[in-house]
């Protein structure tokens, strides 16, 4: 299995000077966390059968040299490939520059995922090709009509979808190699442009199983998420270290 670590994008949401994937938590930056919990769940997956063979970072070419220096000493068989445009080119970029059956595709800005998760999704994707991690909606969803109808960022509910159907989208998001990149053609084909990768699968007609996410495994967004994602690590080393 290769891993695919999404970091091609500035975060301009958080409010940073520079990526935010750079913006340090528990005195490491946000990446570091996310590649710890990749690497950590190699042993777990190694009992299903799946060896964790690459790591791959699509990132931003003026980033490499500070992303070399902040990461290779701490891990080892990292793989940079330049990121694009798209989140979709991004991940393009590091599928085509992988070499395992299996894509493990990880937003960089998700570093609380658990061993359990990830190896959750790896079985779900053995058996059907396909699988992300997701979370079942719990507040009730309303579909806008046509955006500015009353004003500024304002509009009316077209309608209320059942929300036994809706399901948030999270990573990590797994699939077969050969069936993301025949999916990756198409979508060039269409002139589509994904904001996740199950997207792409689910245009080609394929399944992509829903398994049960985490609501630790958020994606670090706002500024007030970095301070959340450093409270949750501060739990998680209190615990460690009450052992």
């Amino acid at each position: 299995m290769a891993a695919i670590v999404p970091a091609a994008g500035c975060g301009a949401r958080t409010g940073l000077d520079n990526n935010k994937i750079l913006a340090p938590i528990g005195g490491q930056p946000l990446l570091y966390w996310t590649l710890r919990a990749i690497i950590e769940a190699a042993p777990r997956l190694s009992t299903l059968g799946v060896e964790l063979t690459q790591i791959i970072i699509a990132a931003r070419q003026e980033e490499f040299e500070i992303l070399h220096s902040l990461l290779d000493s701490q891990f080892s068989r990292l793989t940079f490939v330049i990121g694009g445009a798209t989140r979709q080119q991004s991940v393009g970029n590091a599928a085509r520059a992988a070499s395992a059956d299996f894509l493990l595709v990880h937003d960089a800005a998700r570093p609380l995922v658990s061993t359990e998760l990830i190896a959750r999704v790896t079985q779900a994707a053995q058996k059907n090709d396909a699988a992300i991690a997701s979370l079942p909606a719990s507040d009730t969803i309303k579909i806008a009509r046509d955006a500015n109808e009353v004003g500024p960022g304002v509009s009316f509910i077209g309608s209320t979808p059942d929300r036994g159907t809706i399901w948030l989208a999270q990573t990590p998001q797994i699939f077969r190699r050969e069936l993301y990149l025949r999916a990756l053609e198409n979508a060039a084909r269409e002139n589509f442009d994904g904001t996740d990768c199950a997207s792409l699968i689910e245009r080609i007609g394929e399944d992509v199983a829903l398994v049960p996410g985490e609501t630790e495994n958020f994606k670090v967004t706002y500024a007030d998420d970095l301070r959340r994602a450093e409270s949750v690590l501060d739990s998680r080393a209190k615990i460690v270290n009450s052992k």
